[in-house]
């Protein structure tokens, strides 16, 4: 993590300049809408109506029926609906008195005109959509296939999506066909295939609107002006919701009333909702790494003075000091009280939000340089409305002198607490032994076993990392042995199969667990764990060693053993070098990456690459090629530093010499020596030769699976990382240490302290990108990292994390819209025991207290 409070490099100013993707601007901009609007609901899906854009009226509405559904719809009740209420459908009993207008010309002629249009585009159309559906509900149902009730439990949630100007026939039959189908449906059926029709289902979040998050909604309403009505009331407010959930574009939101003060300890997050505002052309200020007021600069959005160029006619000089417009002022810890009187200069104190984004960073440190700083803004804090949003927390309890030192400092102050959890996904949390971790595994005692739930009924936030498909295993054996009282059983505790949700039945899990008969818990226990599968299974394929030698590899000035090679591999059974089971990533566990990139969380991040090169399994010849050639490589990458300090030297003595010297050298030519020099130097880059891997040692690519993946059976999603030629080539050309360059060949990248600047940037635009396979990082990166992982590991260096922390790390896991495969994967169990149980001691907590006061 990127806790320099320094200005903006040139590079980050370009980077907020690129606009976000058009489906992000979607999701801004009725963050926007939604701060005038808490209930706004937005869907891009369309209707046959909306696809065509005439005007809706029961004549052009029944016309569309006929002449598009009503075939269908007539095929679907013949084949399957003889001999049920259904096959009586008739679309016209939502008429009621009187004939049906002819349809205007006009109409007609654009309804023929569009007639290719909407054939070639029926995969669009949600009535469609839902008419395929139906017959798959129904074609199943007669086949006394299971399945049907996939399809009644995918329309029943997607007629819950606000799709304008359905057909209301296709809906009425639709509906017909659902109240037939659900007579013969138990909620318990649904419930047993609970995983593939919710957590696996595509059409769930494909088709479902774009609504505010419940969380955000909340702070919306706290934070709205009032009409004048009521005096003024300062506010501190916990905004805690899991990380993903859009917390840190909140304030663009805000900011339609408001004065956004962020603050950002993570310069990476600030720089984010910089890139988000500034797409949605919110007036946008920075103050990083200030000393004065004079330090501030303003986007050209906020410029209210400014010159323009002479020529392009656009912004070629800004003000800074004229700061009216600006709307979000985004600032690092070390800038908040410059940033504070730079606002107040402009505004009402009573019109700024001081909105701290994470302030819980540094806080796991006993002592720490920003500590200072951070007790100093709180103490010359002048801003009455403070959001404290971060995704954990401390509770109120633990931190009831930040409350009493508020009131004290601003008189009638009111302390809001805002929580939410999200569980669309479940990324599940895996022990090293490669099981999937729930607190029904954990605990022999339900004494302490309740204690557990208590804990996460209070912090639910741990919901999303319950496994969906171990919770369902549970449920069933509860309800199919009558562990629970009857109230609670499945077809009592759900009504209505719309209640079935990711979100309440891991609540449902939670009731069963505070309300099992304890006497019958240790049979419970011993049956849940005796029957308990791995999630990631031990693949024990090995080589058989074919040679064993010892180099010094230049790398890090150790010796790397190269003991196997991958000419010949075997399903042996499981030797001592089984005991790294799970974290072989660039070979034997590789397929177990599937869908996306890969974080792996260390202390010493250096030990974990080194590691990965040792195990990659690359023979000895090939080894020793690359290392040739990156040795050779920076031999020349020596050559041409020098020649660059020669010209740098020659450059600067010509011009301290020569007045007339030196106005050559602002012209941009060299002199004649240097020239010489720069040619030289363009001759070595090119002479600096790529370097690549055989994809047989890329982890996942084809060849690599037919050698370590299970049977060789080809993993169609294992993740498969794609660095590119020019990216390889410019990794070769920097200076930086030889095992980052190896990695880059294996698709893993690190994330380590004081890095090579450009090394760091183009890791950082791999990893947006997603086409790392594996990025190595310590925890101090956790809190900065937004990018898109599948998968997680928390290496066993970091028994000392704090729990805040540690869920912290694990919310850099499924941020993406999408359901797929996610894991959480801890090398060393006691970390997941302390998940689930109220620390000894919150250092978070403590030190907010501490710091957080205006003594």
């Amino acid at each position: 993590m990127d806790l320099t409070q320094n200005k903006l490099s040139k590079n980050e100013w370009e980077t907020i300049e690129v606009p976000v993707s058009e489906n992000e601007k979607k999701i801004l901009s009725m963050i926007i809408k939604g701060y005038d609007d808490l209930n706004i609901h937005a869907n891009d899906t369309q209707s046959m109506y909306s696809f065509i854009k005439i005007e809706q009226t029961p004549e052009t509405e029944y016309f569309l029926y006929k002449k598009y559904f009503q075939e269908q719809i007539e095929t679907i009740i013949k084949k399957y609906c003889k001999d049920t209420p259904i096959v009586k459908f008739t679309s016209k009993t939502l008429f009621s008195g009187g004939e049906l207008k002819t349809m205007k010309s006009a109409d007609s002629i654009r309804l023929q005109n569009l007639e290719n249009n909407i054939q070639q585009n029926k995969q669009v159309i949600f009535e469609y959509l839902l008419l395929d559906l139906t017959k798959d509900m129904l074609s199943n149902l007669i086949k006394r296939k299971q399945k049907y009730a996939f399809y009644l439990y995918t329309i029943l949630q997607l007629k819950k999506a606000t799709i304008r100007n359905l057909n209301q026939h296709v809906i009425s039959f639709v509906d017909t066909c659902i109240e037939f189908v659900n007579n013969f449906t138990k909620t318990s059926e649904i419930i047993t295939n609970a995983y593939d029709f919710i957590e696996k289902n595509s059409h769930l979040l494909r088709y479902e609107d774009r609504t505010l998050f419940p969380h955000q909604k909340e702070l919306f309403s706290i934070c709205r002006p009032n009409d004048g009505s009521k005096p003024f009331k300062p506010k501190l407010i916990l905004y805690t919701a899991p990380t993903g959930t859009g917390k840190t574009l909140s304030p663009i939101g805000l900011s339609n009333k408001n004065r956004i003060i962020f603050v950002c300890v993570a310069r990476h997050i600030g720089l984010a909702l910089a890139k988000a505002a500034i797409s949605m052309e919110k007036k946008v200020a920075f103050a990083f790494g200030c000393q004065t007021a004079s330090d501030i600069r303003l986007h050209y959005f906020a410029a209210v003075d400014f010159t323009k160029h002479r020529k392009s006619g656009g912004i070629f000089k800004v003000n800074n000091s004229v700061g009216d417009n600006v709307e979000i002022m985004i600032c690092d810890v070390k800038s908040y009280i410059t940033a504070m009187h730079y606002m107040l200069a402009f505004n009402d104190a009573n019109n700024i939000i001081t909105y701290w984004d994470e302030p819980t960073i540094t806080m796991d440190y006993a002592e720490h340089p920003l500590h200072d700083t951070i007790h100093e803004n709180w103490k010359q804090n002048q801003i009455p409305t403070i959001v404290l949003s971060c995704a954990t927390l401390p509770t109120m309890d633990e931190i009831q002198p930040i409350f009493d030192d508020f009131r004290c400092k601003f008189d009638d102050a009111e302390i809001h607490t805002i929580t939410s959890f999200d569980c669309k996904k479940s990324i599940p949390i895996i022990n090293k032994d490669g099981f999937c971790v729930l607190p029904h595994y954990l605990y022999s005692d339900y004494r302490e076993l309740r204690k557990c739930a208590e804990y996460c009924e209070q912090n639910k936030t741990l919901l999303r990392y319950f496994d969906l498909r171990e919770i369902i295993k549970f449920i069933e054996y509860i309800n199919d042995n009558n562990v629970v009282n009857e109230t609670y059983s499945i077809d009592n505790y759900f009504t209505k199969i719309t209640d079935i949700t990711m979100n309440s039945l891991k609540e449902y899990y939670l009731e069963i667990l505070l309300r099992i008969d304890s006497d019958k818990w240790s049979i419970v226990y011993n049956y849940m764990n005796t029957n308990r599968k791995p999630k990631i299974k031990s693949n024990n394929k090995i080589t058989k060693t074919q040679s064993s030698e010892s180099r010094t590899n230049n790398m890090s000035g150790k010796d790397l053993s190269r003991t196997q090679s991958v000419s010949n591999v075997s399903n042996a059974a499981p030797t001592a070098a089984s005991a790294a089971n799970g974290i072989l990533l660039t070979t034997n566990d590789a397929y177990t990456l599937t869908d996306g990139p890969t974080i792996f969380l260390a202390e010493d991040v250096k030990k974990i690459g080194n590691f990965y090169i040792q195990q990659s399994n690359i023979s000895v010849s090939v080894f020793q090629n690359i290392m040739l050639k990156i040795e050779n490589n920076n031999a020349i990458l020596e050559k041409i530093d020098n020649l660059e300090t020669l010209i740098s030297a020659k450059e600067t003595k010509s011009s301290d010499d020569n007045e007339k010297e030196s106005s050559v050298r602002e012209s941009g030519r060299l002199c004649k020596e240097s020239q010489a020099w720069m040619d030289e130097i363009n001759k070595l880059r090119k002479e600096i030769r790529l370097v690549s891997l055989d994809p047989m040692y890329v982890p996942n690519t084809k060849p690599h699976q037919n050698i370590w993946a299970p049977n060789a059976e080809i993993i169609e999603n294992a993740f498969v990382s794609n660095i590119g030629e020019d990216i390889t080539r410019s990794i070769m050309g920097l200076k930086i240490e030889n095992h980052m360059k190896v990695l880059l060949l294996l698709g893993i990248g690190m994330f380590v302290d004081n890095p090579n600047i450009e090394y760091m940037e183009i890791m950082k635009q791999l990893a947006e990108q997603q086409r790392l396979f594996i990025i190595i990082a310590s925890t101090d990166y956790i809190y900065g990292t937004n990018y898109q992982f599948c998968h997680g590991f928390i290496g066993k260096d970091l028994t000392k994390m704090t729990q805040q922390k540690t869920l912290q790390a694990m919310g850099r896991i499924g941020r993406n819209n999408i359901q797929q495969d996610y894991t959480i994967r801890f090398r060393d169990d006691a970390m997941i025991n302390q998940l689930f149980t109220k620390p000894d001691e919150n250092l978070e907590a403590r030190n907010m207290c501490k710091l957080f006061c205006s003594d």
